[in-house]
């Protein structure tokens, strides 16, 4: 059976109903199998004709896309952050996330120090840059739900302490890092509004707010004839995380989240996902092996709070799960075929989520930094983006030992499926 012929036969099976639970679980397993198969064979077998990385003869996505996080310019391996910024810039990188959490205020005061050094040697223009600034957490640093309330005065405060440390007059993206359920949402459209009327900021999002919130802020204002939201960051990448990844987040990643990022699209919401590399997870193949994982960390006792084993624990419980170690495979096997990296095909995945979407990318290096940049010139096939969507975990007793035998065994199994089976 070909390609071809696999997918014709799942469009003909996709109208029938009533199979049973049994036949539905199968063939999930076999849709699975038979995506790492197709994949698999096809990419030995044919090479780059399909399950492919597109080059394309124009940038398919804008460096508008590709928003460069500052969290680590502290603790930079180099440790000179101004060359670091320096080399985004010549890029072609304009676009900076930083918040008044990171490193305590650290990265906002040497972004601003190397911001008024590029300013004044005409090195880039303030209107080329896109400054984006996180507040009204106060001195909560991991999303505390039972932190001190937000008030008009403290985010006030917040968003001036940043403006000083930026050596900026305003900031062009003004974001509440958190939600907060107790505070209503008509509360915190007002003071948004009072900060862009008084020229501090150019508009303003919201950070790890759920769907719902969302909505209705953006009712609210549109009633009221406020500016409403136009930018969301909740967490987005291939890996999909198992809960929350860090006390008080939301996440997109799930497929079923689609018709949230439709319905974003729709309201000109740019949607604008953090941890887009799953904390290197889907960076580094072997980060975070199973067999290296700590079962008793994983599954025992929250850490203490803020530790490094807490970070772990929060983020191997998060992402260490086997369906996105299958992913992480299956992006593997694509940046192989097409010779580009496992970051920059995890990246293509969540860019292609929309044109709305971008990301927030973590780089430490002018290596990491031309590998983002190169992304603009790259696309994955449709074939590849719905397989790493489709990709989920097939237990070992399943698997199919060697390559010999995947015709006769997946793809008839799959043929005989009840439920559909193309990839």
């Amino acid at each position: 059976m070909t390609l071809e012929d696999l997918r014709r036969d799942g469009r003909e099976r996709q109208g029938h109903s009533g199979a049973e639970h049994s036949a539905r679980a199968a063939s999930a397993n076999y849709k699975s199998l038979a995506t790492r198969a197709l994949i698999t064979l096809t990419l030995l077998t044919n090479g780059s004709n399909a399950f492919q990385v597109i080059p394309t003869a124009t940038p398919n996505h804008s460096m508008e896309q590709l928003v460069l996080g500052t969290v680590n310019l502290p603790n930079l391996p180099s440790k000179d952050p101004n060359q670091f910024l320096d080399d985004a810039v010549q890029r072609g990188f304009r676009r900076f996330d930083l918040a008044r959490t990171y490193g305590l205020g650290k990265s906002e005061k040497i972004f601003g120090k190397w911001m008024e050094q590029a300013l004044q040697s005409g090195q880039v223009c303030r209107d080329e840059l896109t400054v984006l600034t996180k507040g009204g957490m106060g001195n909560d640093k991991y999303g505390d739900p039972n932190r001190a309330l937000c008030t008009r005065e403290s985010l006030r405060g917040e968003l001036l302490a940043s403006l000083e440390s930026l050596r900026t007059d305003y900031a062009d993206i003004y974001m509440l890092h958190r939600d907060d359920p107790r505070t209503q949402t008509c509360e915190f459209v007002d003071w948004m509004n009072e900060l862009v009327n008084d020229g501090l900021i150019k508009r303003w999002g919201v950070s790890n707010w759920s769907y719902d919130r969302i909505r209705s802020a953006c009712t609210y204002a549109t009633e009221s004839g406020l500016e409403k939201p136009t930018a969301s960051s909740p967490q987005l990448s291939l890996a999909v995380p198992k809960g929350m990844v860090w006390p008080s987040t939301e996440s997109v990643s799930c497929p079923s989240k689609v018709d949230e990022l439709a319905w974003y699209k729709k309201q000109g919401i740019e949607v604008m996902g953090w941890e887009a590399l799953a904390k290197g997870f889907m960076a580094v193949p072997t980060l975070w092996e199973e067999s290296s994982i700590d079962r008793d960390l994983l599954n025992g006792p929250d850490a203490e709070l803020g530790s490094n084993e807490w970070r772990t624990q929060r983020i191997q419980r998060a992402y260490c799960t086997p369906e996105n170690y299958e992913r992480r495979s299956l992006a593997q096997d694509l940046a192989k075929a097409s010779g580009l990296s496992l970051a920059q095909v995890s990246l293509l995945y969540s860019l292609q989520k929309g044109e709305h979407v971008s990301v927030l990318v973590g780089a430490e290096n002018t290596q990491h930094l031309d590998e983002m940049a190169n992304l603009r010139g790259w696309r994955l096939d449709e074939e590849a983006f719905e397989s790493l969507t489709q990709a989920r975990f097939v237990p070992k007793d399943v698997m199919v030992p060697n390559l010999v035998d995947i015709q006769s065994n997946i793809f008839t199994n799959v043929q005989n499926s009840t439920e559909i089976a193309y990839v």
